[in-house]
């Protein structure tokens, strides 16, 4: 028996060898085997890209390219689709964006990109715009909260991203729901121009217990005292927030053309979308103290002293003060004027569906959120329900 070089990998075997024992090279009656010429691969159409090795030791060496024009000297020009580990991937690759040809800079748009275009694009000024209106400042401070987002490609961002962000500690629900929006309202408008596959922000969720539900309602005790003392400084703020339901910021920041004197109305909301643009009665027992705080001289019906304007920290002192004043001692923040509305509201026994108009919350059911409506007149109704039992 005499021994042959298998030629492909040089190994030495058997004359009578059927297999190379070394590389499992085929062998025929003792030599070796031909191999068969490969197949040539079918040309593509022209101007539907192609597949090129890249030379060198890569990790992801088959790139693909689509053709997008015919340069001035006949040339192809192409955009890079993206580097693959085998061929069989960039074809795959290839193929997909034949289906649906998209443009490969799209895919690499950080998120601070799609959100300044997307902010451009909805509210028709650059996000570094100065006058902003209170939505606009809710998504600017929304943006803020999501530093992780910021360098990461749009089309990268999955939706655990996404919920890190919504479990973070030290975010009011408020700021969660904004923060949500903003996703959201994001994604519908990637999804729009093709800049992501798929919403992802679909599959987010506020675990966080809504902390609007919690807050330390004003007392029978309490409010008389505010009655007998609605001419101190800002306790009439107080009486106002009390006898409407606003939160603090949706009042503080709400247009003086949204504050009808003449129809005896308020209306405005932040938080979603069952508490913007409600319309809530003005309450007779504290329609005055509105008549007198709203002043042409300041933009917010309650950030001012009648002198100048104040902030919302500095508001924040002045509402403490103002309870010092009137000898409440127990400690609350404006939240619970809203808290103390809706207990009002109860204790007049307003039947369920207006409370819920009132106060901007969802309804429990569809009945109550989409084929039960209340007209200002009935909701006027509801609101004077409400007895101060003091006199104004």
């Amino acid at each position: 028996m005499s021994l042959i070089q298998c030629p492909e990998c040089s190994g030495q075997l058997s004359d009578k060898a059927i297999i190379c024992p070394h590389c499992g090279f085929p062998v025929r009656d003792g030599s070796i085997s031909t191999r068969q010429p490969r197949k040539a691969r079918k040309r593509r159409p022209n101007g539907s890209g192609t597949v090129v090795k890249l030379s060198g030791k890569r990790k992801n060496p088959f790139q693909v390219r689509a053709n997008t024009h015919i340069d001035v000297n006949g040339y192809p020009a192409y955009n890079v689709i993206g580097n693959y580990p085998d061929r069989v991937a960039a074809e795959i690759a290839l193929a997909e964006y034949n289906k649906t040809p998209y443009d490969p800079k799209d895919r690499k748009k950080l998120f601070s990109e799609v959100f300044a275009s997307w902010y451009q694009w909805k509210y028709k000024v650059p996000h570094t715009y100065t006058g902003k209106t209170s939505s606009q400042n809710c998504m600017i401070a929304a943006y803020k909260k999501c530093p992780s987002l910021h360098d990461m490609a749009m089309w990268d961002i999955r939706a655990q991203d996404m919920q890190d962000i919504l479990d973070q500690a030290g975010l009011s629900h408020a700021m969660l729901e904004h923060i949500r929006n903003l996703f959201r309202q994001m994604y519908k408008y990637a999804v729009q121009f093709e800049l992501v596959a798929k919403d992802y922000s679909q599959y987010t969720r506020i675990t966080k217990e809504d902390d609007d539900t919690q807050g330390l309602p004003f007392t029978h005790e309490e409010l008389r005292m505010l009655w007998e003392h609605k001419d101190l400084p800002f306790v009439d703020t107080v009486l106002i927030y009390c006898y409407s339901g606003w939160r603090i910021n949706e009042l503080a920041q709400m247009p003086a053309e949204n504050i009808d004197l003449e129809e005896k109305t308020f209306t405005g909301g932040l938080k979603n979308r069952y508490s913007r643009n409600r319309t809530v009665p003005i309450h007779s027992a504290v329609y005055e103290m509105v008549c007198r705080r709203l002043d042409a001289r300041f933009k917010s019906l309650i950030y001012h002293d009648g002198s100048k304007v104040i902030s919302e920290n500095r508001y924040r002192e002045c509402f403490g003060t103002a309870l010092q004043a009137c000898g409440i001692r127990t400690e609350h923040t404006p939240h619970d004027c809203r808290h103390t509305f809706n207990t009002l509201l109860d204790s007049a026994e307003v039947d369920r569906v207006a409370r819920y108009k009132l106060m901007g919350h969802k309804g429990q059911d569809i009945n109550e959120n989409v084929y039960t409506h209340k007209d200002l007149g009935q909701l006027r109704e509801a609101m004077e329900a409400i007895k101060t039992g003091y006199e104004c």
